[in-house]
């Protein structure tokens, strides 16, 4: 404004002095006239632009508040002693490492020095023992024994100082990559301390957020492991106990059979002639056997399943603890000594596992009756069991009934979901083995 106001007073001036010169009456008055008010105009112009630029710049700001460069000094300050301190580590570990280095060396000397005193004492026993094998012909054996014994010393010690050599060396260049990783590190710190003042605000803000998603993720994941492990525990307990149910009756049912086939002698069947040869009439004692058969083959079935389920439950348990442990503990131990008697019971020899040159010929001559049997029912309890003729047809059927037995066992078995096991597991498990002997056994028996 005083700019201004100065411009003003000038014009006002310029006007007093052309009205002076007109009034004079000089030549060119207008021209000088016209000239004097278009550089006045043109400093009034100058000064109000200056007066502008002057208030803009006043209204200009330089620099941050002292708040915030206080706070900006703090936070530098922090980030300094941080990387101080690091860097104050990183030289406290090259000193320490250059400290191993050098024990490394006194050690690595230390032991080229006994090994070079070992090599002297063996070359000493070496020469004592050759001058003794050139005076002790008659002990020449015994030297040449000691003299090969020494001699694999002396290498076995050459070589235990070349290996330990070559070890030191990997630990001296090892401890070398490791320094020169620090330093390397030391000036990464520094170069990344313009960079850490950045990531402070965003991982503060960040950090809450991060913590609630991750500490829901963890409940989630508890309560479904927790649901899981009750849900195997609960199954496990409900098929032990029904498989303890079924075998505890079964094993008495085969001591009995046992028992019965005792008393049965083989000379007890009844004879048949010559013209009822083919009446398809079955004997008591080959009845009991082919039932005895049965129950037996259930029986082993049963304890496979339960070794599997055993190595399943124990397998994914880990440092975690189920529910009703002791329960699934102890239905295992029962079924255990269930195993045990049912080992204990001498199994008898069976003539259905043992068969005649006639019974052998018999098979061979209805070997097409045999291959035109259509698919057997269901194995059936031993009470619904029908009389069966003792042809090779009835012996053809008890096979295939077996056959159908495990089939349905290895889809009962195969419930678990395939999803939990890759097919080189179940491939190695061990109740496919018993498949195998089992109709192995059953194709021998025919």
């Amino acid at each position: 404004m005083y700019i201004f106001s100065i411009g003003v007073s000038f014009c006002k001036y310029l006007l007093t002095y052309c009205t002076s010169i007109s009034e004079i009456g000089e030549p060119n008055v207008s021209i000088l006239f016209l000239q004097a008010l278009k550089e006045a105009l043109a400093q009034i112009r100058t000064c109000s632009r200056l007066e502008g630029l002057l208030l803009r710049k006043k209204s200009l700001t330089f620099g941050d508040t002292p708040e915030i460069h206080a706070h900006k000094i703090d936070k530098l300050k922090v980030l300094t002693e941080s990387l101080a301190s690091s860097v104050t580590k990183s030289e406290k570990r090259i000193v320490d490492q250059r400290s191993q280095k050098e024990e490394a060396l006194k050690v690595r000397i230390s032991k080229a020095d006994e090994a070079n005193e070992k090599e002297k004492e063996i070359g000493a026993e070496i020469t004592v023992l050759e001058k003794e094998r050139d005076e002790l012909e008659a002990q020449l054996k015994k030297v040449n024994i000691s003299l090969s014994a020494a001699n694999a010393r002396l290498n076995n010690a050459r070589e235990e100082r070349d290996q330990f050599e070559e070890a030191n060396n990997q630990i001296i260049e090892h401890l070398k990559a490791k320094e020169d990783e620090l330093t390397g590190s030391i000036a990464a710190c520094k170069v990344e301390s313009d960079v850490l003042g950045t990531w402070v605000n965003f991982l503060e803000d960040t950090w809450v957020l991060q913590r609630s998603y991750v500490e829901t993720i963890e409940k989630q994941a508890a309560d479904e492991l927790e649901k899981h492990e009750e849900y195997f525990t609960n199954l496990a307990v409900n098929l032990l106990s029904d498989y303890k149910n079924e075998l505890e009756p079964s094993i008495g049912r085969i001591g009995t059979y046992v028992e019965n086939l005792k008393k049965l002698s083989p000379g007890s069947e009844v004879a048949a002639s010559a013209d009822n040869q083919d009446s398809q009439v079955i004997s008591p004692r080959r009845h009991l056997e082919e039932e005895y058969m049965d129950y037996e083959a259930k029986i082993v079935t049963t304890f496979s399943v339960v070794d599997n389920m055993r190595e399943q439950f124990y397998a994914q348990k880990g440092a975690s603890s189920r529910k009703h442990d002791e329960r699934v503990k102890e239905l295992f131990d029962e079924i255990e000594k269930l195993r045990q008697e049912f080992d204990a019971i001498d199994r008898p020899i069976l003539e259905v596992e043992v068969p005649s040159s006639k019974q052998e010929a018999t098979s061979e001559e209805k070997s097409s009756e045999v291959a035109s049997t259509p698919t057997a029912e269901p194995l059936k309890p031993p009470a619904e069991l029908p009389k069966k003729p003792a042809t090779s047809g009835s012996e053809s059927g008890k096979t295939l009934d077996a056959e159908a037995e495990l089939a349905k066992l290895e889809s009962e078995f195969g419930k678990v979901d395939p999803t939990d096991y890759s097919a080189e597991e179940v491939g190695e498990w061990e109740f496919d083995e018993l498949e195998r002997e089992l109709r192995a056994g059953y194709k021998g028996g025919k």
